[in-house]
């Protein structure tokens, strides 16, 4: 900043000393306490960069932690950077800065595929909260290894972000559609692969779940026997006992197929009808998809 107000002809002088002095300080703190893990801090993108990486493996890209926001950052950031050098964490909803409110899913998803980490008041959670974390740490730590070490890659589709991490022996990946704003009829979606074996066979899946009762709203009135005020405590209440079933997928197949056809999901929510086999796909929500070889 200060080199700003120098002669233009110094200000490329100035700023290549500048850079040099911080990684000499740099070099000399890390080779000092090599048992610490340092983290970088991109500071609005200033310090993100390869140098850096020299002496800090990990660098913090931003304190906007909203997933919409993001998945297009660390999209842009995959770029030029492996996704184990990009920390990410799942934060408090609404969002600190954006005021966004995200489902929990969609914020661990999207944090997953960096160096997770969670910054939210876990003591004042609620035990569904904390069960749900603890779901998602175990799952976490199984794929790691993928999800760190794995070839990254990347492809926006409209309002979707398709991302799909794998594995170096190609037998492991992760995958993710992540919905930004949903728009009427659309209905179709498919998870299309990438870099798997396409000689090699596998199963792709995804972990049931279950629907929030209040994430329906007066919908739920279709289905009840009794009328039900929507965000009444009788809703409330039902809501804590009852909740909807969600879709899974598990198939097998080619991973030629995988990567060309791609797995058509199951039909998203488009205003009648829902079930186990009907995909709520609501704005900012997630789906996280696993793959692996069968012998």
């Amino acid at each position: 900043a200060y080199s700003q107000y120098l002669p233009a002809d110094r200000q490329g002088e100035v700023f290549h000393r500048y850079v040099l002095g911080l990684y000499s300080l740099m070099g000399r703190l890390t080779a000092r306490f090599p048992e610490i893990l340092f983290e970088g801090c991109a500071s609005g993108g200033n310090r993100f960069d390869l140098g850096i990486l020299c002496y800090f493996p990990q660098i913090w890209a931003s304190d906007d932690t909203d997933p919409i926001v993001r998945a297009r950052m660390q999209t842009s950031y995959s770029y030029g950077y492996p996704m184990d050098t990009v920390a990410a964490h799942v934060s408090a909803s609404p969002n600190h800065q954006t005021l966004r409110k995200t489902p929990l899913p969609s914020r661990f998803a999207v944090a997953s595929f960096g160096i997770l980490g969670y910054e939210l008041n876990i003591a004042d959670g609620t035990s569904r909260l904390k069960e749900s974390i603890s779901k998602q740490t175990a799952t976490y730590k199984e794929w790691r290894e993928v999800l760190q070490k794995g070839d990254f890659h990347r492809c926006e589709e409209g309002d979707v972000y398709r991302w799909i991490t794998v594995s170096g022996d190609r037998s492991r990946a992760v995958g993710m559609l992540l919905q930004t704003m949903v728009k009427p009829n659309t209905t179709a979606h498919r998870f299309r692969a990438a870099g798997l074996d396409p000689d090699r066979t596998y199963r792709f899946w995804s972990v049931a779940r279950e629907q929030d009762l209040l994430k329906f709203g007066d919908l739920v009135n279709t289905q009840s026997p009794v009328h039900v005020k929507q965000d009444s405590l009788m809703h409330s209440t039902i809501a804590r006992f009852v909740s909807m079933p969600g879709e899974k997928e598990d198939v097998t197949v080619s991973g030629r197929q995988l990567m060309e056809e791609g797995v058509w999901l199951k039909a998203a929510f488009n205003g009648t009808g829902y079930n186990d086999q009907v995909r709520f796909f609501s704005d900012f929500t997630v789906r996280m998809y696993f793959i692996e070889k069968v012998d």
